[in-house]
């Protein structure tokens, strides 16, 4: 694969480079970004609307409770 003997902290940066060039040709590593931002937009959504419902919820039984 490599010419020459990496060693040291070169190597590691020479080889991250090569992983993060590998990524951005191959398409499979922009699906697998963009899945992941999809899943954090879709965790957003789902804790505000948890939250929503949860005070809407804690409205409710306070104010049935009152009426008891």
């Amino acid at each position: 694969m490599f010419s020459r003997r990496f060693c040291g902290p070169r190597a590691t940066n020479e080889i991250e480079r090569w992983r993060i060039a590998g990524l951005i040709q191959d398409s499979c590593g922009v699906t697998a970004i963009e899945y992941a931002i999809d899943r954090r937009l879709i965790a957003v959504a789902a804790i505000a609307a948890f939250t929503l419902v949860g005070t809407n919820l804690s409205t409710t039984f306070s104010y049935v409770a009152s009426q008891l």
